[in-house]
């Protein structure tokens, strides 16, 4: 598995938001999204689970699950390094990370994997992943094809969400990087797509400075 697209930037190497295109090959591409597509999945995960009305589909492959267990107000955090469990979960999804770690996250420790997915009516709501200044995620979109009426893009807010900041559109093979601590929210897909929203997430620590 290689990338073809590789970043820099100003915390711990990654901007605040950050894309990269054609981050794999297309056969890998292609693997990671007849992966996604199969059975298994879970309903009525939530981006916010005390507050949010609506669910969507979600696969959980490594790392921690309950977002309370492991907080920073309460001294409890990082969470531990999970790649040696997503080694047994999905090999595919382990050598993808073992890219990622070796290149756009070199010295992040990973915390947690999982895929969401959204179909017509599923709603995500603005949230934060992480309070930890060190926490990052990254995003990638696996599918073949995705067109601009169908919605269901990516959105960051600033900090006091009064204003969008950037707006990721879910191109086919694009991977989005940005800080566990920015506010943002998946928008729903549109009455006109056929398919599944699918993302596949990597939350992972930096390196202590």
């Amino acid at each position: 598995m290689t990338a073809s697209a590789d970043g820099s930037g100003e915390d711990a190497g990654i901007p605040r938001v950050a894309c990269h295109d054609d981050i794999l090959g297309e056969a890998d591409r292609e693997r990671i999204d007849r992966f996604l597509q199969a059975p298994e999945w879970e309903f009525g995960w939530k981006s916010r689970s005390r507050t949010d009305v609506y669910s969507f589909w979600h696969k959980h492959f490594a790392g921690y699950r309950k977002t309370g267990l492991y907080s920073v107000k309460d001294g409890r955090w990082p969470p531990p390094d999970c790649a040696d469990e997503l080694r047994k979960t999905s090999d595919l999804l382990f050598r993808f990370w073992t890219l990622l770690n070796g290149t756009l996250l070199k010295g992040h420790s990973l915390v947690r994997c999982y895929a969401n997915a959204m179909p017509f009516g599923a709603e995500g709501t603005l949230h934060t992943d992480s309070t930890a200044p060190s926490s990052h995620t990254c995003i990638y979109y696996p599918h073949r094809i995705w067109h601009p009426n169908w919605a269901g893009e990516t959105v960051f807010f600033d900090r006091d969400h009064s204003d969008v900041i950037a707006s990721i559109y879910p191109k086919p093979n694009r991977l989005v990087l940005f800080r566990g601590d920015m506010p943002h929210v998946a928008r729903g897909v549109s009455r006109t797509c056929p398919a599944l929203r699918v993302t596949l997430v990597f939350k992972t620590e930096a390196p202590a400075p």
